[in-house]
């Protein structure tokens, strides 16, 4: 077993991304990501959920734009075209 708190784990200007877990059937990512920061409009090839454990993101999910806060939980299907915009430092736990 392995212990992680993800409250601890130190962010930067760049956009981090941490293997939280990794088994053969998923992974959750701890991702850090400052405010202004965008992630691009891309697909995934397997379906993904998000829990926004500190700040604030405006997720667009298929040109409709959901604003995820702290606790809030978000989930999609593989290969639906995805981005996100970061309104105030943020951290969440991203499991596909």
């Amino acid at each position: 077993m392995k212990a992680m708190n993800v409250m601890q784990v130190a962010g930067n200007d760049k956009i981090k991304s941490y293997v939280a877990f990794k088994t053969k059937r998923f992974d959750a990512n701890l991702m850090i990501l400052q405010q202004g920061q965008q992630i691009p409009p891309h697909t995934s090839p397997s379906d993904a959920m998000l829990l926004v454990l500190q700040g604030k993101i405006a997720f667009m999910l298929n040109e409709e734009v959901t604003v995820l806060e702290t606790g809030d939980i978000f989930t999609f299907k593989a290969n639906e075209i995805h981005a996100l915009q970061v309104l105030e430092t943020a951290r969440f736990l991203l499991v596909k």
